[in-house]
């Protein structure tokens, strides 16, 4: 039993020690952007997609966080055109102090999914 609480002590303090030693990660704002884009059609023809995101962070910028999102779907016969344009700016404030060796951390996510659906290459005759 004492050896384990004397291992255990040292992995605490070992923890603790390390610990002191580690750079932190600080940044000074953040940006997000998340969207779908999607079709079920039974058309031969790819979907035309753009997703146009522009992301701006003044370097004096403090403490913002934005997050932008949105869907796109389609679903239908024939063939679609989906278009998004999305413009972050982000200003910042000379209040606040600046944190050394920090920027603004961007992350961006869009998914584009195309699913066949062959029932819409048939006519459809509605029985009778």
């Amino acid at each position: 039993m004492k050896f384990i609480l004397s291992v255990s002590n040292f992995l605490l303090f070992f923890l603790i020690l390390e610990s002191s030693f580690i750079t932190t990660v600080k940044a000074q704002c953040v940006q997000g952007d998340v969207s779908v884009q999607y079709s079920i059609s039974g058309s031969q023809k790819p979907t035309q997609r753009t997703n146009d995101v522009s992301m701006e962070s003044n370097p004096k910028c403090r403490g913002n966080a934005s997050v932008s999102t949105g869907v796109q779907g389609h679903i239908g016969a024939e063939s679609v055109q989906q278009n998004r344009r999305v413009e972050q700016v982000q200003q910042g404030s000379n209040q606040s102090p600046q944190v050394p060796n920090s920027t603004t951390v961007q992350i961006r996510s869009n998914v584009q999914v195309d699913a066949d659906n062959p029932a819409d290459r048939f006519p459809h005759r509605p029985k009778k």
